[in-house]
């Protein structure tokens, strides 16, 4: 379980460096500090990762999409913790690296307007809800081929984050939003419950959603699901 953990902390290393890191080097001259831009590194890094990783851990990457998954029965809960702290640890390193480059402030989730908690909690429910609908329909059927989960997680979080960004950001993630409020202090932690509350509703959500009409479950798996298996193998032999 040690390798699956330290896919995590890497994994979640390079979707936070990618962007955290456009967000500082956006400002100099010749950057690029557009929504557009953040969208696209923000699905890349996630593609590229999956890719690169989950075969090891199956790329959850975010707490959000762990809880999620165990609570969807697709995950053991006593693996939850260490996935979710090594994502944590993953996400701050990766901030502290690119404040180390650029100094610290950079890259920090913050509502464009606080007050309306509403809109912001149910900004980040409703990106994460499908993109946790879309995460758990292409990475626990076998039927689909091993190439598909990337490019559709990926093009997901590109979406998500112009339709969010605007809004609070565009997280999905409380990995992601932790790292770059831990260095900036302030109002990015003031506010950093609601990327704790939103994503994680919004995941567990999707994920119990696509369950309940999900068909033919003689096709569906864990993620990972050898990890599952190989469970179902031990508490047989008891």
């Amino acid at each position: 379980m040690l390798k699956r953990y330290f896919a995590e902390f890497l994994g979640t290393f390079g979707i936070v460096f990618v962007p955290v890191a456009l967000s500082a080097s956006g400002k100099l001259s010749g950057g690029d500090a557009s929504l557009l831009a953040a969208a696209l590194v923000s699905g890349l890094s996630v593609l590229a990762m999956i890719y690169a990783l989950g075969p090891i851990s199956a790329a959850h990457f975010n707490p959000a999409v762990t809880i999620a998954f165990a609570t969807a029965k697709r995950f053991p809960w006593r693996f939850v913790l260490p996935y979710v702290l090594s994502q944590l640890a993953g996400g701050i390193v990766a901030a502290g690296v690119v404040a180390l480059l650029f100094g610290a402030g950079s890259g920090t989730h913050v509502p464009a307007q606080p007050d309306l908690l509403l809109r912001n909690i149910g900004t980040e429910m409703a990106i994460s809800f499908l993109l946790m609908l879309v995460i758990i329909s292409v990475a626990t059927d076998k039927r689909v081929s091993g190439t598909v989960p990337a490019i559709a997680i990926g093009f997901t979080v590109v979406m998500n984050v112009l339709i969010g960004g605007p809004v609070t950001g565009g997280s999905m993630n409380p990995a992601r939003s932790l790292g770059p409020a831990v260095f900036a202090g302030g109002a990015a932690l003031t506010n950093y419950w609601i990327y704790i509350v939103g994503p994680i509703l919004g995941a567990v959500l999707g994920a119990l959603c696509f369950e309940a009409i999900r068909l033919e479950h003689e096709h569906s798996k864990g993620a990972p699901n050898e990890l599952l298996e190989a469970l179902e193998e031990v508490a047989g032999e008891l």
